[in-house]
């Protein structure tokens, strides 16, 4: 039985070393994102699992170096790309708008963090 304790005890000062920059959600490395799990190094992203390495990217689902996606599965190097097809940019935010998703990332500088506050007219 102490035997048993020792493991666990070790097991989850190990797993806490290399696990400390986790957030709740497993995300690693990850910045201004949403109700995503399980990802990496993904910035500007909502409701994405398993995703890394992306940017600008809504509810997507394993998917690598994309950018500017939405409801994609699998993709690897995508940019502007709706349930897995791809779109000129226009047509991309056309599509968004049509169908009622406000999808405006804005970038964020973290030495200035009400920089995306102004009215845009800089």
């Amino acid at each position: 039985m102490t035997q048993n304790i020792h493991f666990l005890a070790e097991w989850h000062q190990l797993k806490n070393e290399h696990t400390h920059d986790r957030d709740i959600a497993n995300n690693y490395g990850c910045f201004n994102v949403e109700a995503c799990r399980n990802c990496n190094y993904i910035y500007n992203a909502r409701a994405c699992i398993s995703c890394h390495n992306c940017d600008s990217v809504i509810e997507c689902v394993q998917c690598v170096d994309c950018r500017d996606c939405a409801y994609c599965v699998g993709l690897n190097g995508a940019r502007f790309h709706i349930l897995n097809k791809e779109h000129t940019e226009e047509e991309y935010y056309a599509k968004l708008r049509a169908f009622g998703i406000e999808w405006d990332v804005q970038a964020f500088d973290p030495l200035d963090p009400y920089a995306s506050l102004g009215d845009g007219s800089a």
